[in-house]
């Protein structure tokens, strides 16, 4: 007798980064009660995906659940998948990374529950053309991705009841077809029209598949959906009616399906992600207009519409934002270092390894519905583990320091990257400025802050509500404010906030205009190339800039000197020569951590590193963070004038939206009368802070 054959497969995953807390409050509202719920129906099969993140830290601070998992698996109820171990974008890592990811994990589950995975799960979905080729050599017959990656092939709803083949020079790989719909509808739909589906689907005859592939977090996590699954019982109630309705719905797994049915057919995917994807990643008015669009086609087509009109891909987080570029190219230099220190010291070397992985952890470099990228705990995390993969390489190396100039990020203007054994600096021509001082013992990278860029979302918060009401509605179906009045800090930068940035502004500018992107720039240095040069000197090596532009048609030439020792600290030094008459500042904009509990301490005041202020005639302050137990001393050779003031976002993530603290701009700023030569000189030092 034919029936509907059901797959539910439940991704789990934290990034690396996330709080202890957080963990352990999903613990408590999802993946514990999953199990609980699962463990009392018997009659029930399911795939189960935990990253290694998370599944190390359920070991290590819950092993009652693997035990439970374990049990599971034995009793032939529960397949595990594998995936890259710290869930990474596999098809944007270096080559030498893809593979051993996803034998690790396959690994780690073999060791702690007796169990060898031939599925995987692929992060967020994203597929290229060439992936079945290391997919295979990793030990991988078959992974779930989403029924849009099919449906660009122009496969429609009838073709996607099973799964297909596909391969990249001979390697042969299975590919499912997730149901979006199936993902919209659980647990998201009454367990009556859920099951209303299924039956329209059995009455097509054979043997069809369905296949619901997508977070487990959305069982508990999710907004209000605790309640929903568990206190209001609709996850036993689902279980319940699939063993009421068993004599025509199975519950089964990919191995069972894929050792029991042959394949649909051979198909080629495009490069894809998960539909939302491709809308995340275009620009704001490109993502609105997308949006529009698609609502305008559904009206006359309905759901056929879908496929026809497709975003972006993946990648282009990395051009929508330099900072997840930046930290992509920093990840993909680093991994070459670990792999040459692999050679020459493997103890040291495989501890390289795990950190550069923890470093390649997908979250914080893209962002969508979740914060991802927004998030700077989970950025700071990126940097610190890749710190330190950097850090043991070099010391398995012994390459201090280490220089590297050419287009690393490959934006069309060269960088230098000087490695010392304390630091890390990365200079760029694109106006003169820096993009990253990274210190080692710490590790920290003190530039780590994002800019504020217009978001399609940001468009809707005014009819956004402080509230969703009383219906579970998927995240993708709702947008909750956080706090009252987020339209009043929507600020856009008109530049990526480096640092090192020189401005010319007039006399009557004042901190609030500048904080608020409503000011006019005299000059045309930001954004602008400089020349750049590297010399390296006996103890010392110095990044050089120049530029002759102009300020109001006027000639300036700015000659600038970034001198970095085997020390703990940076040198810079100036000089203007032209005629001017107004104000200059030196921008940097720093970030500890994203930490709002830091501080500036001007001589006898100590002040928020969230507060806006002025303060003038200052030869030196500081900025602290005791977590870093770390104090940045900026001292000058001629007093300034210190502005700063808070950058935050307003962004989303799937609890709403909400302002985040992202860092802190300082301005050193100097009212001149130029006319001829100017020389200015700071100094940056990085000390311990015992206090």
């Amino acid at each position: 007798m034919s029936k509907l054959h059901l797959i539910l497969a439940f991704h789990n995953h934290q990034p690396v980064g996330n709080f202890d807390h957080v963990l352990e409050d999903c613990y408590l509202k999802s993946y514990l009660p999953f199990l609980e719920t699962l463990m009392g129906h018997p009659e029930i099969r399911v795939v189960l995906h935990y990253s290694g993140y998370l599944l190390s830290w359920i070991n290590d601070h819950h092993p009652e659940a693997i035990g439970m998992i374990r049990s599971l698996v034995s009793d032939g109820r529960v397949e595990i998948l594998s995936g890259g171990f710290y869930e990474p974008i596999l098809s944007v890592l270096p080559e030498k990374d893809r593979v051993s990811q996803i034998t690790a994990l396959s690994g780690f589950i073999k060791k702690h529950m007796d169990y060898d995975p031939r599925g995987m799960w692929l992060a967020e979905r994203v597929w290229e053309p060439q992936m079945p080729k290391f997919i295979a050599r990793a030990n991988i017959s078959y992974l779930p991705v989403d029924d849009y990656h099919f449906k660009l092939t122009g496969l429609v709803d009838g073709d996607l009841l099973g799964y297909y083949n596909t391969e990249d020079e001979g390697s042969v790989v299975s590919v499912f077809p997730g149901s979006e719909k199936l993902r919209y509808f659980i647990p998201f739909r009454s367990v009556d029209e859920l099951f209303s589906y299924f039956r329209s689907i059995y009455m097509r005859g054979g043997d069809p598949l369905l296949t619901m592939a997508d977070d487990g977090e959305k069982f508990g996590v999710w907004p209000k959906t605790y309640k929903h699954c568990y206190e209001d019982g609709w996850l036993n109630n689902f279980f319940t009616e699939l063993r009421r309705n068993s004599d025509w719905i199975e519950t089964t797994t990919f191995s069972d399906y894929h050792a029991r049915f042959r394949p649909l057919g051979r198909v080629y995917l495009p490069t894809a992600s998960y539909r939302e994807m491709g809308e995340w990643t275009l620009p704001s008015e490109a993502a609105l207009e997308y949006e529009y669009v698609l609502k305008e086609l559904s009206k006359v087509m309905g759901e056929r519409s879908k496929p026809l009109l497709r975003g972006g891909i993946w990648r282009s987080f990395m051009v929508k934002y330099p900072e997840a570029n930046h930290l992509h190219k920093r990840m993909s230099m680093i991994s070459g270092q670990v792999h040459e220190a692999l050679k020459t010291d493997s103890v040291k070397g495989k501890k390289a390894l795990d950190e550069l992985w923890k470093g390649q952890c997908n979250d914080a470099y893209w962002h969508g519905v979740f914060g991802g990228l927004y998030l700077p705990h989970l950025r700071s995390a990126l940097y610190r583990h890749l710190l330190r993969a950097e850090s043991l390489a070099g010391d398995v190396l012994k390459e201090y320091p280490r220089i590297v100039q050419s287009d690393f990020d490959c934006d069309g203007h060269e960088e230098v990257i000087v490695s010392t054994r304390n630091l890390t600096v990365v200079a760029t021509e694109l106006g003169g400025s820096l993009t990253e001082i990274s210190l080692k013992k710490n590790p920290v990278n003190i530039l780590d802050i994002l800019s504020r860029r217009p978001e399609a979302y940001h468009s809707k918060i005014a009819r956004a509500t402080e509230a969703a009401g009383d219906a579970t509605k998927t995240i993708h179906e709702q947008l909750v404010l956080k706090e009252e009045g987020l339209a009043d800090y929507l600020v856009f930068d008109a530049y990526r906030r480096a640092s090192l940035l020189d401005h010319f502004l007039s006399s009557g500018t004042d901190l609030q205009a500048v904080a608020k992107s409503d000011y006019e720039e005299l000059g045309d240095f930001i954004g602008a190339p400089y020349a750049m040069d590297c010399i390296r000197k006996t103890r010392d090596t110095i990044i050089t800039f120049t530029r002759e532009g102009t300020i109001l048609e006027r000639p300036m030439r700015i000659d600038k000197r970034i001198t970095i020792t085997g020390r703990n600290e940076l040198t810079i030094a100036y000089t203007l020569e032209g005629s001017y008459s107004g104000i200059f500042a030196q921008e940097m904009n720093v970030s500890l951590l994203g930490s709002p509990y830091a501080n500036i301490q001007t001589g006898e005041e100590t002040l928020s590193i969230r507060s806006m202020g002025t303060h003038n005639n200052l030869k030196e302050f500081a900025l602290t963070e005791g977590y870093l137990k770390l104090r940045t001393v900026f001292a000058f050779r001629e007093p300034v004038s210190l502005w700063h003031y808070p950058v935050e976002t307003i962004s989303l993530s799937e609890q709403g939206i909400e302002r985040l603290y992202q860092g802190t701009a300082l301005l050193f700023v100097h009212a001149l009368k130029l006319n001829g030569k100017k020389d200015f000189e700071f100094t940056i030092r990085f000390l311990e802070d015992t206090h």
